[in-house]
């Protein structure tokens, strides 16, 4: 877990509707994802994308630390995305998109900017 050095405890998740349209949902995530927080992440973004948009990008540039738990959640999203026609896409941090890569999960996870 990511420790905030100035507080010393973990950042706390936040996952907020950045904007919606009929058509796309962009929602931001920001703090650490571990396995205290995933089950609260996974509820939050299933929910958010309940409607089929046809597009949603999850902006995570926000996030601290990302432990395989919370890989799972976007692994599970992505392929509900998948099965409901939605095109998901990633904004990840630079700590998130390195354990993405280093998991090999790339080709599973769509990056915003590819």
């Amino acid at each position: 877990m990511a420790i905030d050095s100035e507080a010393g405890q973990a950042a706390p998740l936040v996952v907020a509707e950045a904007a919606r349209s009929e058509e796309a949902i962009t929602v931001e995530v920001a703090g650490d994802i571990d396995i205290s927080t995933s089950p609260r992440l996974r509820a939050e973004l299933f929910e958010l994308l309940a409607h089929r948009p046809g597009t949603a990008v999850i902006d995570m540039t926000g996030v601290g630390f990302c432990d395989s738990s919370g890989l799972s959640v976007l692994v599970q999203l992505a392929g509900h995305c998948q099965e409901s026609g939605i095109d998901l896409r990633f904004a990840p941090s630079k700590v998130l998109r390195r354990a993405i890569e280093l998991t090999g999960l790339l080709p599973t996870l769509k990056m915003a900017a590819d």
